[in-house]
C-alpha cells in the first residue's frame, strides 16, 4: 500500500490530509471526465430517435385533425345544400332572405365563408366573418364544379392561412337552381386550437411558394406570426406527397421539423409543418453536464472543508454560547443554544438553556403582574368616567327641571293676570257692539264696526295664547283607553279642513294599530304636528303620514316637503316659548313632547334643508310600558323629568 502511494508523483511539502484529498478527488474527476462524453453522445442519439418518433406521432395527429375538419365541413355543406328555406329563397331570387339565412347559418355553424350563386353563376348573396383576400378566379372554378353537380372540397390560399372551401350544387324538386360554397379558415387561431393550445410542438402551414402563412402560438400569451425559415428541400418533398424530416430555423435556432402534405379530395392541396421546440433528452443532457460540474465542485469543496469543519466544531459551539449570552443580555430571553452531543459542551449548553428558561419564566410572571395592574387602572378609570357622565346627566336634568318649573310658574301667573282684564275688555266690546247696533252706527260708520271686529279677533287670539299657557302648566296624566291610531289620525287630519295646495298622503298600512293611550291628548298632538307641517309649506307640498308597528311600539311619522329646519333652530324646537312664527306662542311642540313623555313615549325630529322635516312619535302599545330613550315629564312646577328605560 505504501509502495503504491509512493509511486504517485505527489509533492512532498503537502500535508497528509491534502494528499488523501487528492487521492480521492483525482480518480473521481478522471472517472467523470471519461464517462460524461460517452453519456452525452448516447443521449444525443436517443434524443434524435425520440424526436423522430414524436414527430411521426404528431404528424399522424394533425392528419387526423385535418381529416376531421374536412369531414365536418362536408357535413355542414351537405346540410346547407338541403336547407329548404335557402332553396326556396334561391328559387325565388329573394336576396334579403338568402342573406338572413346565410348569416344565421354562419353564426350557428362557426364557418367563415358562405356564398350562393344562381344557375348562371351570378353571385346572389355572400356572408363572410371578415374581409378575405383569396383568389376569386379559383372561386369561379369551384362554382363551375358546383353547377356541374359535382361535390368537392379544395384549399384556396388566403393571406391569413388556408381557406378550406366545400362546394355543393343546390337542387330542388324542379332541378338545379345554383351552387353554394362553405369555407373554413385555417389561420393561426385555428392552428392553436388544433394544437390544443400547446407551445410544443409548434405548427405551421405554407402557401404555394413554400412560405409560412400561419402558425400556432410559440408563447403562452402571444399568437403573433414569427419569422420562420423552412427547409426548402423538405418542403418540395412534401409537395410531392411524401412526409419528410428536416429542420426549420426560428428564434435564431434550428429545430427538428416534419413536413407533411394535406390531402383533400384525393390530392395534395397544402403543406403543414410540425416543429419540436423542446426535447426532454436534450434537457437531460444539459442537466447532466451541469450536475457533473456541480458534483465535481461540491466534492472538492467537501473534502477541503472536512478538515476545516473538524477543527472549527468546538470553536463554533463556544461562539454559539457567547452569542446566546449576548442575546439574553440584550433582552431576548427566547434564545436557546443547540445542545448537540452529551459531552461537556453539551452539558454546558443544557445548563445555559435552563438558565434562559428560568429568566423567561420570571419575566413572564412580571409581565403578567404589570398587565393585571394596567387592567385594574383601566377599570377604575372607566368607572370614574361613567360616574362623571352620570353626574353631568343628572346636572342637565336638574337644570331642565328648574327651567320647566320656572316657566310653569311664570306661565300660570301671566295667564291668570291677563285673563281677567281680557274678559273685561271682551265684555266692553260686546256692550259697544250692542249699543251701536241699536243706534245704526255700525251701518253709518263701517270703520267702527271693522275696528270692533279686529279687537274681538285679537281678544280671541290672546285668549287662545292664555289657554295654551294654562294647558302647558296643567297637562294632566293620560286617561288610558283602547285607541285606534287610524281613527285618531283621521280625526286630526279632518280638523285641518281642506288644505290649500297641500296633498296629504296616508300610509296607514293594512293592519289597524291599536294601543292604550289618551284619545284626546293624541288628537291634540297629531293635530299640532299636522298644522305645523301645513304652516311649513305655505306654497303647497306633500304631507306624508305613516303608521308602523315595530314589536311592542307604534311609530307615527309626519313628513313634509317644506324648506327644512336649520341645525341651530333644530336644537331648540322643543324649548317652551321658542317659535319662528309671527303669531306663534312657542308652546305647541313643547306641549306635544310633554304629552308623549307622559305616555312613556318619545318625539323625535329630523330635518334636511331644502328637502323637508319629519317628526316621529313612538308610543308603547300597552300602558305602563316604556319606549327606549323616552323622556318622562313630571310637568312644569314639579320635580322634573327622567330618561325612561325599555
Amino acid at each position: 500500500m505504501h509502495r503504491s502511494l509512493s509511486r504517485i508523483p505527489i509533492p512532498g511539502d503537502l500535508s497528509f490530509s491534502t494528499k488523501l484529498i487528492l487521492l480521492v478527488v483525482v480518480p473521481l474527476a478522471m472517472t467523470l471526465a471519461v464517462t460524461l462524453p460517452l453519456t452525452v453522445t448516447g443521449l444525443n442519439r436517443l434524443a434524435s430517435v425520440i424526436a423522430m418518433e414524436r414527430l411521426s406521432d404528431e404528424v399522424s395527429i394533425m392528419e387526423q385533425q385535418f381529416a376531421e375538419i374536412e369531414e365536418r365541413l362536408d357535413d355542414v355543406a351537405d346540410g346547407i345544400a338541403m336547407n329548404p328555406i335557402l332553396l326556396g329563397a334561391v328559387r325565388e331570387g329573394t336576396n334579403p332572405e338568402i342573406v338572413s339565412s346565410l348569416l344565421a347559418t354562419r353564426i350557428s355553424l362557426g364557418v367563415q365563408h358562405l356564398e350562393v350563386v344562381d344557375g348562371n353563376g351570378v353571385v346572389l348573396a355572400h356572408e363572410h366573418e371578415f374581409d378575405t383576400g383569396y383568389d376569386r378566379e379559383g372561386m369561379y372554378e369551384l362554382y363551375a364544379l358546383g353547377l356541374a353537380e359535382l361535390e368537392t372540397i379544395i384549399m384556396v390560399p388566403d393571406p391569413e392561412g388556408w381557406m378550406l372551401i366545400a362546394v355543393r350544387p343546390l337542387k330542388d324538386s324542379k332541378g338545379l337552381i345554383g351552387a353554394v360554397t362553405v369555407g373554413k379558415l385555417i389561420d393561426s387561431e385555428t392552428l392553436d386550437l388544433l394544437n390544443f393550445g400547446r407551445t410544443d410542438p409548434f405548427l405551421m402551414v405554407f402557401d404555394d411558394g413554400g412560405n409560412v402563412v400561419a402558425s400556432s402560438r410559440l408563447y403562452a400569451d402571444n399568437l403573433e406570426l414569427i419569422a420562420i425559415t423552412p427547409d426548402e428541400k423538405m418542403v418540395a418533398m412534401a409537395k410531392s406527397g411524401q412526409v419528410s424530416l428536416g429542420t426549420a430555423e426560428f428564434l435564431e435556432n434550428e429545430h427538428r421539423t416534419a413536413y407533411a402534405p394535406v390531402a383533400l379530395g384525393g390530392g395534395t392541396d397544402g403543406i403543414f409543418g410540425v416543429s419540436l421546440t423542446t426535447s426532454p433528452i436534450v434537457g437531460l443532457r444539459d442537466e447532466l453536464i451541469a450536475n457533473h460540474v456541480i458534483v465535481t465542485a461540491a466534492l472538492v469543496l467537501f473534502v477541503l472543508g472536512v478538515g476545516y469543519v473538524v477543527t472549527r466544531s468546538i470553536t463554533l459551539r463556544i461562539l454559539r454560547l457567547r452569542d446566546g449570552a449576548v442575546e439574553i443580555g440584550n433582552g431576548n430571553l427566547s434564545v436557546r443554544v443547540e445542545e448537540g452531543s452529551h459531552d461537556e459542551m453539551g452539558t454546558l449548553a443544557h445548563e445555559f438553556n435552563r438558565m434562559a428558561d428560568s429568566l423567561n419564566e420570571k419575566n413572564f410572571q412580571l409581565e403578567q403582574v404589570n398587565r393585571n395592574l394596567e387592567m385594574r387602572v383601566f377599570e377604575r378609570t372607566e368607572e370614574l368616567e361613567q360616574t362623571n357622565a352620570r353626574l353631568l346627566e343628572a346636572q342637565s336634568q336638574l337644570v331642565h327641571t328648574e327651567k320647566m318649573a320656572d316657566i310653569g310658574e311664570l306661565s300660570a301667573g301671566v295667564a291668570h293676570d291677563l285673563r281677567n282684564p281680557l274678559g273685561a275688555i271682551q265684555n266692553g266690546v260686546y256692550f259697544l257692539k250692542a249699543r251701536l247696533v241699536k243706534s245704526d252706527k255700525l251701518i253709518t260708520e263701517p270703520r267702527v264696526a271693522e275696528s270692533l271686529g279686529i279687537m274681538d279677533e285679537c281678544i280671541t287670539q290672546c285668549d287662545k295664547i292664555i289657554g295654551d299657557l294654562l294647558f302647558f302648566t296643567r297637562i294632566s296624566p293620560p286617561t288610558y283607553s283602547r285607541v285606534n291610531l287610524r281613527g285618531v289620525l283621521e280625526s286630526s287630519v279632518s280638523g285641518m279642513g281642506t288644505p290649500d295646495r297641500m296633498t296629504v298622503v296616508k300610509e296607514f298600512g293594512d293592519e289597524d294599530v291599536e294601543l292604550q293611550a289618551d284619545h284626546d291628548q293624541l288628537v291634540r298632538v297629531f293635530s299640532s304636528l299636522a298644522m305645523n307641517a301645513q304652516d311649513a309649506m305655505p306654497d303647497g307640498g306633500v304631507l306624508t303620514i305613516s303608521v308602523k308597528k315595530l314589536g311592542p311600539v307604534a311609530e307615527v311619522a309626519f313628513t313634509d316637503t317644506g324648506p327644512g329646519i336649520s341645525p341651530d333652530e333644530l336644537q331648540r324646537v322643543f324649548d317652551p316659548l321658542y317659535t319662528t312664527k309671527i303669531q306663534g306662542t312657542g308652546l305647541g311642540l313643547a306641549v306635544c313632547q310633554q304629552i308623549i313623555g307622559k305616555h312613556n313615549g318619545r318625539l323625535d325630529v329630523h330635518s334636511e334643508m331644502g328637502v323637508g322635516t319629519t317628526f316621529t312619535v313612538k308610543l308603547p302599545l300597552k300602558a305602563g310600558d316604556t319606549v327606549t330613550g323616552a323622556q318622562q315629564f313630571a310637568g312644569p312646577g314639579s320635580n322634573g323629568w327622567h330618561d325612561g328605560l325599555s
